[in-house]
């Protein structure tokens, strides 16, 4: 997306520099390599600290806590979810103060911490800037003392702060954003369906009308069951999903969003260690989208799914070896 504005410019250029009002980003100096997870942790600690000062000043409600457990995430996963916070912040910085700002590239093959650090601060840079605009005050929130900070505990608050973000924003998380999302994990699941004969990607099932969010988390859920299972097949590491009828059921299309966007991002991960780095094409936007379309695009994704676990153990050729940072 392109820049609206010379301040957005100017914010690149300033990235660092202490602000009266916000807080820059809080670990602009750490060399990249040696960036832990719980840099990381930091880093979205000082966004939700931006996000609440706008919460405030808005008067916006705040969201509960998410109820959906996740386990074992690793890079890979907490960078698809911190960009989906930058694309919320993108759009709540044009809503505001109509500036946006430029998306990191995402590296192609291993993801790191500080590849997930520079979206995060990115994303940051963008609320500083509005907090600014605005002339809000932030109130740092007290240090996390644990520092056995996981990427699990990144993901767990990246995942709480898009919630918190929707509630913000006047164009909120739509049908069609999960739409656009599954395409683009479909794209995946089709790269490792090419191993075998046959159709990479299937026609879609009929349409089923009068789906609600609920029933596309319902089905993702399974799918990222799936997923797991294909990953075990090949000795690949991805994370545990797990979520209660209650959660599922209360599921809004942000929900739905931040969990297609961890398939895709477990999906590009497999496809990554068994047919090697690719750079997924960017899709066309799908336009109006009602949750029944969604529920027949991941219609799509599941027949994938079940064809790949049809076979036999999926055998990488590459190191098979996937450890947690």
């Amino acid at each position: 997306m392109k820049h609206l504005g010379i301040t957005s410019v100017l914010l690149v250029l300033t990235a660092f520099t202490p602000s009266p009002h916000g807080w820059a980003p809080a670990y602009g100096d750490i060399h990249a390599a040696s960036i832990t997870p719980t840099d990381v942790h930091r880093e979205v600690q000082a966004v939700a600290d931006h996000i609440e000062a706008i919460r405030f000043y808005m008067g916006s409600p705040t969201t509960g806590r998410a109820s959906i457990d996740i386990q074992d995430a690793a890079p890979h996963e907490a960078i698809y979810l911190a960009s989906t916070l930058f694309q919320k912040v993108n759009r709540l910085s044009y809503e505001l103060i109509r500036e946006v700002k430029n998306e990191p590239q995402n590296p192609v093959g291993d993801i790191a911490p500080e590849d997930v650090m520079q979206i995060v601060q990115t994303a940051n840079q963008s609320l500083a800037e509005i907090v600014d605009i605005l002339g809000l005050v932030v109130t740092p929130s007290a240090p996390h003392q644990d520092q056995a900070i996981t990427p699990t505990d990144v993901c767990k608050e990246v995942i709480q702060l898009n919630r918190q973000i929707n509630l913000l924003l006047e164009k909120k998380d739509l049908p069609a954003d999960t739409y656009q999302e599954l395409t683009r994990a479909i794209g995946f699941a089709a790269r490792i369906r090419s191993q075998w004969p046959g159709e990479r990607i299937p026609p879609p099932p009929a349409l089923q009308p009068g789906k609600r969010p609920a029933d596309v988390y319902r089905r993702l859920i399974q799918h990222h069951r799936m997923v797991q299972k294909i990953a075990h097949r090949s000795n690949i590491k991805v994370l545990q999903v797990e979520a209660t009828e209650e959660v599922i059921a209360a599921a809004t299309p942000g929900d739905v969003n931040d969990l297609a966007s961890l398939i895709s991002a477990d999906l590009a991960h497999i496809d990554q260690k068994l047919t090697g780095p690719s750079t997924p094409k960017p899709h066309r936007y799908p336009g109006r989208m009602v949750p029944s379309d969604v529920y027949q695009r991941a219609g799509i994704l599941g027949t994938q799914l079940a064809q790949i676990l049809a076979h036999e153990a999926i055998e990488s050729p590459r190191d098979s070896k996937d450890p947690r940072p």
